[in-house]
């Protein structure tokens, strides 16, 4: 048996030991490919101690909380700071909720809190992207428009924002022409927009624009626009064709699991009838 006055050090060793594994879990999460675990911890301790120097690590964690819409779902003051920190917080707050059950109840519960926010935010990101589809498809056509009607290119891109009823793109489009305005750097400006998302069709339009930008050849961007919209309303519609398909399968699973289930609960009910009768 353990004294009980060292039950309170045994607790803070495994939350720190939960804090610990909830940032390696961070800095995996972050750079998959990255086999350089103790080097990723280092750097991991170092950005917690100076949040200021940006080291490597803070500078992929950014960009990757900016691909996948931290600052919109979390708040606009998010950072790799202020997101570890939350990760360490629940990891702690899980074990500590944890541990009153049991030490082992408490790693786990704390683990699992502290890898709740990296896998949540890349599938928010994903959610947001097949919400973008539709809005994205109307941009391509938009800007076709515009473009054979004399307007600029980028003129074109931020003027779609009126049409665009995703509230994280509209954003993005109204924070790209008041950055076009206010610096008067195109390519820069299209390229914070462009790593605002994790969304390949957004990528291909900010290249397709840069292309035209640099080549002057609105027609072909015309085309360019024309095919990737085509493109897409295809992927649209296999998209809904499969959710549909989910909802019928869910559907009949349901329908199954309740025949199945009331058949279950008559012949049980059946056969203690019988039993009672036997009596």
């Amino acid at each position: 048996m353990v004294p009980n006055k060292y039950y309170a050090y045994i607790a803070m060793a495994m939350m720190i030991l939960c804090s610990i594994l909830s940032g390696v879990i961070i800095c995996i999460v972050m750079d998959p490919g990255n086999s350089r675990v103790m080097a990723g911890g280092a750097e991991f301790a170092g950005m917690i101690r100076k949040r200021q120097k940006q080291t490597a690590l803070y500078m992929r964690m950014e960009d990757w909380l900016r691909k996948n819409g931290a600052g919109f779902h979390l708040g606009k003051k998010t950072d790799p700071g202020r997101f570890t920190a939350l990760c360490i917080t629940l990891c702690a707050a899980g074990f500590l909720a944890g541990n009153r059950i049991s030490p082992g109840n408490g790693i786990l519960l704390g683990a699992g809190l502290g890898m709740l926010l990296p896998f949540t935010v890349p599938a928010l990101n994903r959610s947001d992207n097949r919400k973008m589809l539709h809005d994205i498809k109307l941009i391509y056509h938009s800007m076709g428009v515009q473009i054979k009607s004399g307007v600029y290119v980028t003129d074109a891109l931020a003027e779609c924002s009126a049409s665009v009823e995703n509230i994280r793109l509209k954003s993005a489009l109204t924070d790209f022409y008041a950055d076009v305005i206010m610096k008067s750097d195109i390519y820069a400006s299209l390229e914070r927009f462009r790593s605002s998302f994790d969304d390949r069709y957004i990528d291909s339009l900010c290249m397709t624009i840069v292309q035209a930008l640099e080549s002057g050849q609105a027609l072909d961007l015309l085309k360019d626009i024309a095919e990737q919209a085509s493109d897409m309303e295809s992927e649209i519609f296999a998209a809904r064709k499969a959710s549909l398909d989910r909802l019928l399968t869910l559907s009949q699973l349901m329908v199954l699991g309740a025949v199945l289930g009331t058949a279950l609960y008559t012949c049980i009910v059946y056969m203690m009838s019988r039993a009672v009768g036997f009596r």
